[in-house]
């Protein structure tokens, strides 16, 4: 995955939440793909929502915070997490991306990541 060409996590989830609505499985037949796209559910549209708050370069530290664990969140994407996204909707996009087939298998590490951060930059934010 490129993540220089995405312009923030929020995107790349954005992303996800629609592949995963043109994928139907079912237990019989292989994965079947519907190249017409549908509505977004509600949740969808919550997880749009979220993603639509962050600051842009701010999505590309998150990620790789979170899901990779190699990179640092700067102060200034710190309070932009806590002040425009907030704690359900970054812990939200992150449960969504690590149920993804990608990142299922380490889907604890990157939970654990995901508190890690928010306790982080919740620290952050208070100075």
């Amino acid at each position: 995955m490129a993540m220089k060409s995405f312009n923030s996590l929020f995107a790349i989830m954005a992303i996800l939440a629609s592949l995963t609505l043109l994928i139907k499985t079912s237990h019989s037949s292989p994965v079947e793909v519907n190249y017409a796209p549908g509505p977004l559910s509600a949740y969808g549209k919550y997880l749009s929502n979220c993603a639509s708050k962050l600051k842009p370069i701010c999505g590309q530290e998150i990620f790789s915070g979170v899901f990779v664990g190699s990179h640092a969140v700067s102060d200034n994407c710190c309070h932009s997490l806590v002040n425009d996204m907030g704690k359900s909707c970054h812990v939200d996009l992150t449960k969504y991306g690590a149920s993804s087939p990608t990142f299922k298998k380490n889907a604890t590490e990157i939970m654990e990541r995901c508190y890690k951060v928010w306790d982080y930059c919740s620290l952050v934010h208070l100075h």
